[in-house]
């Protein structure tokens, strides 16, 4: 097969959806698939090309929903001559992420008319939402999902919703595909004290506020504690207002450097109070050998099932969360316990479980439409 990835974000950005992305198609391609990603450019730079990536059209930043996106636009001709060099190629599958971001993934998607796997990596905004962006994200939502061929989701969460949107929807629910090798791998190199560590946007969405307020309290009860704030984002001068001897912020690591420094971890701090619709950046923490604690959201707890559910936290509750991490610090062979169980729980959303999944849906999907394609949008 050859398949088209439509990513909206882009990929030198940091981010859940850009690493599937990026390490479901190295598999692919190492398993004989042959693989192109379009995404757009980072804001305020020109398109590029890549080995295997197609940046195309520009994109400026927003925000919606305590988070921050791409807006991103190609011209039309660029988006058409992008999708007749896609089909001359080859391609048999396209393969969007998250497409109602606006609005390149669907001006390439609508122009190479191939059989379509949708994945969904965030739940929607709640249907009483009335802002612009609300009912634009619920309207594009419902024209994907009738239109695709399948329906992938990571998790069981965002499923009401979805269902909502486009009554008797069908969807697959499938982790998401990515290499934790390099974090299993990743140095454990642990200090005497207790390591905390935040790794993420700095932003309301991911909770970073949630674990300042939590900080006090924990650094209180817990002085050998030290919390390093890693990351970028609209909350950084709240986090650099607080650093000290305690509190250190360490900026935007590469991703050797976030292995290094979850692998140095006892506790990975996770308070995202909404949104979720899995966890990745958990998964990556627990092989590289960190407990997570984490906010209760529906995405968050369906990474957790199975034996972490004493990991979880009520969302938004800076005190629930600085609970829970004094109870850990004070029992080591709990902490113990819940690391074995953390590390081999993770390897579920490994390439060498999910990838072979996505591989026989997306073989599955193509056969199937070998008759004449859907009218798109």
């Amino acid at each position: 097969m050859k398949i088209v990835q439509l990513c909206p974000y882009a990929m030198a950005r940091p981010g859940g959806v850009q690493r599937h992305v990026r390490d479901l198609s190295a598999w692919l391609e190492a398993n004989g698939h042959p693989t192109r990603i379009v995404a757009p450019p980072s804001p305020g730079t020109a398109p590029r090309r890549r080995g295997n990536l197609f940046e195309a059209g520009r994109a400026r930043s927003l925000g919606a929903h305590g988070t921050a996106f791409e807006l991103s636009r190609a011209r039309l001709a660029e988006a058409t001559a992008l999708a007749a060099e896609l089909r001359e190629w080859g391609a048999d599958l396209a393969h969007m992420h998250t497409p109602w971001t606006p609005m390149l993934v669907g001006q390439i998607w609508r122009r190479l008319r191939l059989p379509t796997v949708t994945t969904i990596h965030a739940t929607l905004p709640d249907a009483a939402g009335t802002c612009l962006v609300d009912r634009y994200i619920r309207w594009s939502a419902r024209r994907f999902l009738k239109a695709s061929d399948a329906v992938v989701v990571p998790s069981q969460a965002p499923l009401p919703m979805l269902r909502g949107l486009a009554p008797g929807l069908d969807a697959h629910v499938l982790p998401p595909a990515v290499d934790l090798s390099p974090w299993r791998d990743a140095p454990r190199v642990r200090g005497p004290g207790l390591s905390l560590t935040f790794l993420g946007r700095l932003e309301p969405r991911k909770g970073v506020d949630i674990l300042l307020d939590a900080w006090p309290r924990i650094a209180r009860a817990l002085p050998q504690a030290v919390l390093t704030v890693a990351g970028d984002g609209a909350l950084r001068a709240s986090v650099e207002a607080q650093t000290g001897p305690r509190l250190r912020y360490a900026g935007r690591p590469d991703d050797a450097g976030a292995r290094a420094l979850l692998a140095a971890t006892d506790l990975f701090l996770a308070p995202a109070p909404y949104g979720e619709s899995y966890g990745l950046v958990l998964a990556e923490a627990m092989a590289a050998g960190a407990v997570p604690v984490a906010a209760a959201n529906p995405g968050y707890g369906s990474v957790l099932a199975g034996g972490g559910e004493d990991l979880l936290v009520p969302p938004a509750n800076p005190q629930a969360l600085a609970d829970r991490v004094i109870q850990l610090a004070a029992d080591r062979d709990r902490l113990n316990r819940l690391r074995h169980w953390a590390e081999g729980h993770a390897m579920q959303s490994d390439l060498n479980h999910a990838g072979p999944r996505y591989e026989h849906l997306f073989a599955s999907i193509r056969d199937a439409c070998q008759s004449p394609p859907k009218i798109r949008l």
